[in-house]
C-alpha cells in the first residue's frame, strides 16, 4: 500500500481480499517444541489459516482472506486466485504473495533424508535437467487491481499480468523436480 502511494486509512472496510501462499511451518515447529512453555497465542499465532487473516484483520479488509499451500507454487497459486476473483468482479483490490521462513533444520534435513533436495545445491527451474529443490526464504506480495480501474484512479501501474494458470505435471521427473 505505500509503495502504490494508498493510504491505509482509504482500504479500511473495502472489497479487498488477501490471498497469501505459505507452505512449511517452521514456525510453528520451534513454537510447539517445548510444551513448558506453551503460549496461549501459539495456536493462532502459528496457523497457516491465520496467515492472510492477520492482514484482512489488521487492515479491516472485506474481502476474500485465504492462505495457499501448495508447496513451491503457493505465491503464485495466490496470484492466480486474486486476479481470477478480480475478473469475477468479487473483489476491488488484491493483495496477493507468500512468505517462507526456514528457522529450524527439521524439514530441510527431512528433505536432505528423502532425496528431495538437489544434490549439487543448483536449482534448475523449468530444466529437463532438475534433479531436486532448494530451500529458501523470503516474502513478497503484489498488490493488484483491475487495469481500468487502477488507470482510472491514477494509481502507478508497475506491470499487466495478461494471464494466469494452474495445473499440474501428474506422474512426471518427480514430485520434487
Amino acid at each position: 500500500l505505500e509503495q502504490a502511494n494508498i493510504p491505509a486509512s482509504s482500504v479500511k472496510g473495502t472489497r479487498t481480499g488477501v490471498w497469501l501462499g505459505s507452505s512449511a511451518n517452521d514456525y510453528q515447529m520451534l513454537a510447539v517444541a517445548d510444551p513448558t512453555k506453551a503460549n496461549p497465542y501459539a495456536l493462532t499465532g502459528t496457523s497457516s489459516s491465520i496467515v492472510a487473516n492477520r492482514v484482512s484483520y489488521f487492515y479491516d479488509f472485506h474481502g476474500p482472506s485465504v492462505t495457499v499451500d501448495t508447496a513451491c507454487s503457493s505465491s503464485l497459486v495466490a496470484i492466480h486466485q486474486a486476479i481470477r476473483s478480480l475478473r469475477d468482479g468479487e473483489t476491488d483490490m488484491a493483495v496477493a504473495g507468500g512468505v517462507n521462513m526456514l528457522i529450524v533444520p527439521a524439514a530441510t534435513l527431512g528433505f536432505d533424508s528423502l532425496g528431495a533436495q538437489a544434490p549439487d545445491g543448483k536449482i534448475k527451474a523449468f530444466s529437463s535437467d532438475a534433479n531436486g529443490m532448494i530451500r529458501a526464504e523470503g516474502g513478497g506480495v503484489v498488490l493488484l487491481k483491475r487495469l481500468a480501474d487502477a488507470e482510472r484512479d491514477g494509481d502507478d501501474i508497475l506491470g499487466v499480468i495478461a494471464g494466469s494458470a494452474v495445473t499440474s505435471d501428474g506422474k512426471s521427473n518427480g514430485i520434487f523436480a
